[in-house]
């Protein structure tokens, strides 16, 4: 399955959240970092895509709160903070062109070890019809670095669709029609990001 983990509009306060969040997940669940979308702000991810086969992510599909005084604007009023976590269940395997998938090598931009950095191990796939691009550096083989960097391309069309499925849901919760907040299912209280 894949999770999909979004601060909203990217207020640079729930960016954070979604950082604490992720380090927080680690050593408790079982996952693949897929795609991570930086904020603006140091230490925050505007979204979060991982892949896991741990069912204990199921538990933890909603929103999610984080109260905390804002660490960039201290003298901010609000404290509530909300973020998402929505489970994508992987469906048939997209069935992608891939006479159209491009592959670019590259060094790998990583420190250490003679092979890393003399060979283009790393590997930049671009699917021209969508404009998606992505990039493996994860292996010493350039071959399996293709392999990997074509199923990120997968992961990343299949999250667009999921997006574009719950777009007119999200229009109606900018409206205000329908906005989740208050029945959170996880609390977590200031900077050290304690779980209630």
């Amino acid at each position: 399955m894949l999770i999909h983990i979004s601060s909203g509009n990217g207020v640079d306060e729930v960016c954070r959240a979604l950082f604490h969040f992720l380090n927080w997940l680690e050593g408790k669940y079982t996952f693949k970092v897929v795609n991570l979308e930086y904020a603006r702000c140091e230490d925050g991810y505007k979204s979060i895509l991982l892949e896991s086969d741990d069912n204990q992510f199921l538990a933890l599909e909603g929103t999610h709160l984080w109260r905390c005084q804002s660490p960039f604007r201290p003298k901010h009023k609000r404290k509530n903070w909300y973020f998402s976590l929505a489970i994508v269940e992987q469906q048939k395997a997209i069935d992608i062109d891939k006479s159209k998938v491009i592959y670019q090598t590259m060094k790998s931009p990583k420190k250490g070890g003679q092979h890393v950095n003399t060979t283009c191990s790393g590997v930049r796939a671009i699917y021209e019809p969508l404009g998606i691009e992505v990039i493996s550096y994860d292996e010493r083989s350039q071959h399996r670095n293709k392999k990997i960097a074509l199923e990120r391309l997968v992961c990343k069309i299949e999250l667009m669709e999921h997006e574009e499925a719950n777009s007119k849901q999200n229009e109606r919760w900018r409206e205000g029609k329908s906005l989740i907040r208050g029945e959170s299912v996880l609390v977590f209280e200031g900077e050290g990001f304690c779980l209630k």
